[in-house]
């Protein structure tokens, strides 16, 4: 290398004295040498090139002449700028094919234009990532996108990174949106793609990522296609120049930046509380109360842009224990008291619970009392018992935090519709929920309760919070004027958010069943961090769901042997040509959801159906009202040649990972049998949340098998198939089902024995076992009696 550039060096002294066509031709000749070796992976950019750079980022391996389309509109549009702003910024191609027949990119050899960063120097940003990607698509592309995030994370911290912009289709933006969310907010960060006129929420998140739509799917440059990249790349160049131009900082020098909650129905309160902030020289960043704008606000609190928290409009915890359409998550409030910053709460918009239509409002609801927002949102009044939880989910969170915290409760309503002559006013209620938290929030110096005599959309109580507000500022020396610090690097907190949630991309997913989906999996974890095991059951007929419930089980499982059994005959009958498995579970819809008011229902859907186009079926089965599905009839219960040939004609397991697959990524809940350490592991590779030990068919009673493992063998099998679904998922909840295990003393048996797992789900001995023995015995008791 010495060498060659050695060599370089004397030829560019001696065409000093050449034409200035010679020398151009041949500095070109020679820029095409270095671009090509840098994308051979025999040069790499200098590790102490500081030049600043934007990146444009794409599968070269199926996406190349998209991408040097783009890369070549963002440098035209960079120079349209002035020299000044432009010259100080590169266009550099970075290559995330995830195609093992892509050498590393090795193949690419059309984009000597442009600094080339190949796939192999983008794994090479993980030191945790192998040499070669895994075979599995999906794994290589966690893999990729993973690096990826390394890499830019890496290049904003040197200083040289001055923006992203990326193109592809649902898999590229899947790819390369998690590493876009990454990097702070005001770094510009676009990507155009295919899914951008669709639910987008889980591509974003809570950062200032832009979707550009594609129009046309990313196949080739045509006349569509080179006037949205044209102006995407347009759209970008600005942001560039702009950041550039301006700085890094977003902020507005010299003002701390406070934020607040808002609802519609709080609106009064919070302009004037923002009017007087402002007035005291504070800047303000108002959030949408609709759970995105919550988690926003704690992604921005965690970065370190926002100094203090007015959480005037806290609804979100209403849909969140309610089961509503905007709801937070279980960790609500935890950024803001784990960042000790100054924060005011009250209970804005807490009477109400936010659903879609009118019509898409659940059966279990329609006799509550409803207030129709818009053609597309209806609220639904809270009631007494409901404004206890949210106190006690409040009251719970404030009272671990050691930071200051002032609650202000008005005590003539929590909305614009809590109020006399409107809709929503009921005294009881909201009187429940402030004397709810009274009680329970445990005051001292920094933590304090405050009740005021007012509604909340009174001027007088918005003063009261900003008074409170400025009173625990000065306390906690958060002066009016401070210098905005800069963000924390994000990827800290892109990681956190990650953890609490355990979703990667859901492309298929309604945001509202992804947030109920992790509404019940928190619920559950929170359940097994108290010691209480998880019991879910199955219902083979409207009376066993119903008082399945009222025993208090966490879950219930339709599926076609539960009507067979209930009918007397064995549970194998469900996996025997005797009717239409999927069929059956939907007509047991009508019959069980209507009476089943709280507890999650999941469909038992049988996955190896020839007949179903699976992802139609499972958006039928989302629509119907269930909140999840588990793999039965299974081919799991059979075994020896005829499993095996089962397996060799396409109708095997596998097809039932690939279903639990579709419906993880719409969002539903997945809790799906497995039956030994193999199949364990693909479940959960496949995003499984709840895996199901199977132990085969339940022993006892009438109709219950003869033949099973002992009791004994069962410990040493779930505690396997435990340990390989954790291998893959620590965080999957693992229950024990089947065989010996068929009543509580059997299954406390089991739990006790093993370690990582959660509970039992029981069929035959939640419903069939129970009617058999309560039947027999009643009808003794009966031919009993005498009448003599």
């Amino acid at each position: 290398m010495s060498v060659l550039l050695e060599c370089i060096t004397g030829l560019l002294i001696l065409l000093l004295t050449l034409l200035p066509g010679s020398l151009l031709l041949l500095c070109g000749r020679l820029n095409s040498i270095f671009t090509l070796k840098l994308q051979l992976g025999e040069l790499t950019m200098p590790a102490d090139d500081k030049t600043c750079r934007v990146f444009c980022i794409g599968t070269a391996d199926t996406k190349l002449d998209e991408l040097r389309f783009l890369a070549d509109s963002v440098r035209s549009n960079l120079a349209a700028f002035p020299s000044s702003s432009s010259s100080k910024v590169d266009v550099t191609v970075v290559d995330v094919s995830v195609s093992r027949n892509d050498s590393g990119s090795g193949s690419v050899h059309n984009v000597t234009d442009f600094a080339f960063v190949s796939r192999n120097e983008v794994l090479r940003s993980d030191s945790e990532a192998a040499d070669q990607l895994p075979e599995d698509r999906g794994e290589a592309v966690d893999v990729m996108s993973k690096a990826l995030g390394i890499f830019l994370t890496k290049s904003q911290n040197d200083g040289v990174l001055a923006g992203a912009i990326g193109v592809g289709g649902s898999g590229g933006t899947a790819l390369i949106s998690p590493a876009l969310r990454s990097l702070p907010i005001g770094v510009p960060k676009v990507i155009v793609s295919t899914v951008a006129s669709g639910r987008t929420d889980h591509y974003v998140g809570t950062s200032d990522l832009v979707l550009f739509p594609s129009i046309v799917d990313v196949c080739g440059i045509n006349s569509v296609s080179r006037v949205v990249l044209s102006n995407a790349a347009a759209a970008f160049g600005g942001m560039v120049i702009g950041r550039v131009e301006r700085g890094e900082s977003g902020g507005e020098g010299g003002k701390s930046t406070v934020g607040l909650t808002m609802f519609g129905v709080t609106t009064s309160c919070v302009n004037a509380v923002k009017e007087r902030l402002e007035k005291e020289g504070y800047e303000t960043l108002v959030f949408h109360a609709t759970g995105v704008g919550g988690r926003a606000m704690e992604s921005l609190v965690k970065e370190g842009f926002i100094k203090g928290v007015l959480d005037i409009t806290t609804t979100e915890v209403a849909d969140y224990v309610v089961g509503g359409v905007m709801a937070c998550d279980a960790s609500r409030f935890d950024a803001t008291l784990e960042k000790g910053i100054p924060l005011v709460l009250s209970v804005g918009a807490l009477d109400m619970v936010n659903f879609g239509a009118k019509d898409t409002i659940s059966s279990n609801f329609q006799n509550r009392k409803i207030h129709e927002h818009n053609k597309q949102v209806s609220l639904m009044r809270t009631t007494v018992d409901e404004s206890k939880k949210f106190a006690s989910f409040i009251a719970d969170k404030l009272n671990k935090s050691s930071s200051k915290v002032v609650v202000c409760l008005p005590q003539k309503g929590v909305s614009a519709l809590d109020a006399p002559g409107m809709s929503f006013y009921d005294p009881e209620a909201t009187a429940t929920l402030i004397n709810e938290l009274k009680s329970l929030i445990q005051t001292n110096e920094d933590r304090q309760v405050k009740v005021y005599p007012h509604h909340i959309n009174d001027p007088e109580f918005a003063n009261a919070l900003v008074d409170s507000f400025l009173e625990i500022s000065k306390k906690s020396h958060l002066q009016s004027t401070p210098q905005v610090a800069s963000p924390e690097p994000s990827q800290q907190a892109h990681e956190s958010s990650v953890a609490q949630i355990n979703f990667p991309d859901f492309p298929g997913a309604k945001p509202e069943t992804l947030q109920r989906t992790w509404a019940i999996l928190q619920q559950l974890r929170d359940q097994i961090n108290k010691g209480i095991p998880i019991i879910g059951a199955g219902a083979g007929t409207g009376i066993s769901a119903k008082f399945e419930e009222a025993g208090g089980v966490d879950l219930i499982v339709l599926y076609n042997s539960g009507r067979f059994r209930m009918a007397g005959r064995g549970s194998l009958a469900g996996l025997l040509p005797f009717a239409d498995a999927n069929a059956v579970v939907l007509d047991m819809a009508n019959e069980v959801l209507p009476v089943v008011k709280k507890v999650p229902v999941l469909a038992g859907v049988c996955g190896t159906d020839p007949f179903r186009q699976m992802d139609f079926f499972l958006r039928q089965v989302e629509s119907i009202g269930f909140f999840g599905v588990q793999n039965f009839p299974t081919v799991g219960l059979f075994d020896g040649n005829f499993r095996q040939n089962l397996e060799e004609t396409g109708m095997g397991y596998r097809l039932e990972v690939e279903m639990i697959e579709k419906a993880h990524k719409m969002g539903l809940l997945t809790t799906p049998y497995a039956f030994n350490e193999d199949e364990a592991v693909e479940m959960a590779k496949g995003g499984a949340d709840i895996i199901v030990s199977h132990m085969g068919l339940t022993t006892a009673g009438s109709i219950g098998a003869k033949t099973a493992v002992s009791l004994e063998e069962s410990v040493v099998r779930v505690q396997n198939i435990s340990d390989a679904a954790h291998r893959i998922n620590p965080n999957a909840i693992v229950l024990c089902h089947g065989g010996p295990i068929s009543s509580p003393k059997e299954a406390e048996f089991v739990l006790k024995s093993t370690k990582g797992v959660h509970g039992f789900y029981g069929a035959s001995s939640m419903e069939r076992l129970p009617v058999e023995q309560a039947i027999t015995s009643t009808m003794q008791q009966y031919k009993s009696i005498s009448f003599h």
